[in-house]
C-alpha cells in the first residue's frame, strides 16, 4: 500500500504527494509528514482533471533543494511578489545580507514564502520586510526593515 499525502499548494484542488517521492525513500524508508509540515516540492503533473502531483525530487532522482523545511515562518504574497524574490539579480534580498547573518528562503511559485533565521526576532523582521516589499519601492521597505529591526530590539 502506497502511502499518498494531500498537500495544500494554495490552488482550486490540493496536490496529492506520494510518501516515496522523496531522494533515497523507499516503502521501508520514506518520510513521516505530519499535518502542518511545509514541503518544499514541485509539481510534476498538472491536468484540468486530476489533482496535481508533488515530489521532492528533480527529474534525475535528486533532492536539491527540495525537502520538508523545519521550522520557520510561512508568510503569503502576491504571485508577482513570488516572482521578483525569484529572480537571479533581484534586489529585494540584498537588505536581508546586509541586516542578518543568517537566514534562509524558500520562494514558491504559489506565493507562498517560508521564512527561518536564527532568532524569532530576526524570522519576524524577515517576513515583515517581505510583505512590506508588496507595496513599497525597495528603499521605503529598507527602511521599515531598519525600524523593525530597532523596535524589536
Amino acid at each position: 500500500v502506497m502511502d499518498e499525502y494531500r498537500v495544500d499548494i494554495g490552488g482550486a484542488h490540493v496536490a496529492m504527494m506520494s510518501s516515496i517521492a522523496f531522494e533515497g525513500a523507499t516503502q521501508r524508508n520514506k518520510p513521516e509528514l505530519k499535518p502542518g509540515n511545509v514541503v518544499f516540492a514541485r509539481v510534476i503533473a498538472a491536468n484540468k482533471d486530476v489533482e496535481p502531483e508533488l515530489a521532492c525530487v528533480n527529474k534525475k532522482g535528486k533532492a536539491n533543494g527540495l525537502q520538508v523545511l523545519e521550522g520557520g515562518h510561512i508568510i503569503q504574497c502576491s504571485l508577482g511578489l513570488s516572482r521578483k524574490l525569484r529572480q537571479h539579480k533581484s534586489p529585494l534580498p540584498q537588505p536581508l545580507f546586509n541586516h542578518f547573518k543568517s537566514f534562509e528562503l524558500c520562494v514558491g511559485m504559489n506565493g507562498r514564502v517560508w521564512v527561518r533565521s536564527d532568532t524569532n526576532k530576526h524570522t519576524v523582521a524577515i517576513s515583515i520586510y517581505l510583505k512590506r516589499c508588496e507595496y513599497l519601492c525597495v528603499a521605503d521597505a529598507v527602511m521599515t526593515l531598519k525600524q523593525t529591526v530597532r523596535a524589536l530590539g
